[in-house]
Parts: C-alpha cells; structure tokens; sequence
C-alpha cells in the first residue's frame, strides 16, 4: 500500500488506489519559494430521494378513458399489441410471452419506469384477474403522465 501512496495523481485514469469517501479534508501543497499553500477540499454526497410515485387512475377507472377499456375488452390481444409498441417494445412480445405474462411484463415495466410501488406477484394478479383493466390502466397511466410514444 506504500507504494501505491507515493504515486501521482493521473486525470485519466484517477487515483492510483481506492480513496475513501469523507465529509471534506485538508491537502497541504508545496509552493515555489517554500510557501505552503492550503486547500480545502470538500465532497458533498447527496442521499438519492426515492419519489414514489401512484398509479394516476384506478384499476377500475375504466369511466374515464372509455375507448382503451372497451378496445381492451373486445380486441384483447391486439390492444395489448398496440400497448407493447406504445411502451417501446416491439409490437409481437405479447405473441412471445403467453398471457398474462405479457402484461405482467409490461406492468413491471411502467411501474419501474414511474416509481410506483408494488410488486411482481400484485402485478400478476391485476393481469391475471383483471385484464381489461390492467391494460386500459396501463394506457392510462402511459398517457396521463405524458410519457413518450417510443
């Protein structure tokens, strides 16, 4: 470890070993004519928030988006191929991945992307027992909060 102390400092490809994390420390630097110049160096870390986010609409809200939740009803698997290509998957995962996996997977997917709290197995559940639903919230959800078609 000695050794690796006496060498210097490389912009490129930083310090020579591991520096530990501190609150701030004071370096002392030789200047021309003996003077000693000091600099005080302080790191400021930032704890990273965790902004939870919700689901914009209910499961059941179906009232309030009428044309997702009725072209999630009766054109099932082709809404949940437009969902897919609206999220930037491609069009055919839902052929890919059997039902409800395919929502499940879509689900996760914009709960990540949202921080939304939640989980795999209330994922699958919602896309297991409440299809409809799932999907016409997802596009809901995809469109209320402004998110890009990719």
């Amino acid at each position: 470890m000695a050794e690796l102390e006496n060498k210097a400092y490389d912009p490129d490809t930083g310090p020579a070993y591991p520096m530990p994390a501190q609150p701030g420390y004071v370096t002392t630097q030789p200047m021309p004519g003996g003077a000693t110049h000091h600099t005080n160096v302080v790191v400021i870390q930032q704890e990273a928030k965790q902004n939870y986010g919700a689901w914009s609409t209910s499961l059941f809200g179906c009232f309030e988006d009428i044309g997702s939740c009725l072209a999630a009803t009766f054109c099932g698997p082709f809404y949940t191929c437009y969902l897919s290509n609206k999220m930037g998957e491609h069009f055919c995962m839902p052929c890919c991945v059997p039902p409800p996996g395919d929502l499940v997977v879509l689900r996760m997917k914009l709960r990540t992307m949202r921080n939304i709290p939640g989980g795999a197995i209330s994922d699958c559940c919602a896309a297991t027992w409440c299809t409809c639903c799932t999907a016409a919230q997802m596009s809901r959800e995809w469109e209320n909060t402004g998110m890009p078609r990719q």
